[in-house]
């Protein structure tokens, strides 16, 4: 029990490194981003994690578990890496901004919502997490993806404009972290 928290702590942390990113270049950039629109982006992302686990364990009861292991292992690694090395993080931040009122609505949240939710497609599917697990990383991927956020925010608001981190390596190193796991 405590080696799956563990995971889904691992998982919903890496997934959030990109969220806490967003909410830093909002910050530094001056653009406010409402609860609601919080909420629309950290549901959205929870959302399409949940309906990954749900591929993940469903290919799991369809496949060895040894197999299944090194799959996740692949999968998880190859998203790190490719984390370690992606600099788009900026461009779709400022995709959600569309009107350029200097406020995400939650409308414009949908598209940050979805942009951040593509890691989750994959890192669910990849992180096998069994059936009573979901729930938990359902709650746990809310709750610290809006706390990621309004860190972000509250932090680049904090900073001078001067600064704007591409954090995205974080989490290409906490997913490959999870993938390593998988084969202990």
């Amino acid at each position: 029990m405590l080696s799956l928290a563990f995971e889904i702590l691992i998982l919903v942390t890496a997934l959030s490194v990109d969220a806490f990113a967003a909410g830093f270049v909002y910050g530094v950039s001056r653009i406010r981003v409402p609860l609601s629109s919080v909420a629309v982006v950290t549901g959205i992302s929870s959302l399409l994690l949940v309906i990954s686990l749900l591929a993940g364990t469903a290919l799991s009861s369809l496949i060895p578990e040894s197999m299944t292991r090194y799959f996740s292992f692949l999968l998880l690694s190859v998203l790190g890496i490719v984390k370690l090395f992606d600099r788009s993080g900026h461009e779709e931040i400022q995709e959600a901004n569309r009107n350029r009122d200097d406020l995400v609505s939650p409308g414009e949240a949908l598209t940050l919502g979805v942009a951040l939710s593509i890691d989750s497609l994959a890192a669910g599917i990849g992180a096998g997490i069994s059936m009573a697990g979901i729930p938990a990383a359902f709650g746990a991927s809310f709750l610290v993806g809006a706390l990621a956020l309004l860190l972000g925010l509250w932090l680049g608001g904090l900073i001078s404009s001067h600064c704007r981190s591409n954090l995205c390596w974080v989490s290409g190193v906490l997913l490959i972290l999870l993938a390593v796991m998988k084969l202990l």
